[in-house]
């Protein structure tokens, strides 16, 4: 079990939905396994949201949702069952995001592969991730060249 938060040991998250606390990258989530926690989904999804540049349209048909639902999602306030399908979607997105961190390492080569023709997709990646279909043939061929996928 982690300790409590304090203020000076947890992120606090001002109106804009961003970390106030320079020091401190991340808000405190007790229940860290995004396929579980709607907290830490919520948190999962936002970095792989930000990290992927994706805009409020493009996680409005990702998701499936509405432009409230996907304004939720973007700013961190949105609810979302774990088990929901919209769950699944952007548990995609964070799978995406933390395969291309294991198979890339830096933004700047994952953003130069997300814009380049990939042979074995027949596409560039971004364009397909505006799609769920699109968006799980993206991940498992990233996937299948992780070194250590943890999911």
């Amino acid at each position: 079990m982690s300790p409590p938060c304090t203020p000076s040991s947890c992120a606090v998250v001002d109106g804009s939905g961003m970390n106030a606390n320079p020091d401190l990258d991340a808000v405190h989530v007790h229940r860290g396994d995004a396929r579980v926690s709607a907290e830490a989904l919520a948190l999962d999804a936002r970095r792989a949201i930000a990290a992927l540049g994706l805009r409020s349209g493009e996680v409005r048909a990702l998701a499936g949702t509405d432009d409230v639902m996907a304004s939720g999602i973007l700013a961190g306030t949105a609810r979302i069952a774990p088990t929901s399908e919209v769950a699944q979607r952007l548990l995609l997105l964070v799978r995406l995001h933390r395969a291309l961190g294991d198979v890339y390492g830096s933004t700047d080569r994952m953003d130069r592969w997300l814009d380049a023709e990939e042979p074995a997709l027949r596409a560039r990646p971004r364009d397909l991730m505006r799609t769920s279909n699109g968006l799980a043939r993206v991940v498992a061929n990233v996937e299948g060249r992780c070194k250590d996928c943890l999911w």
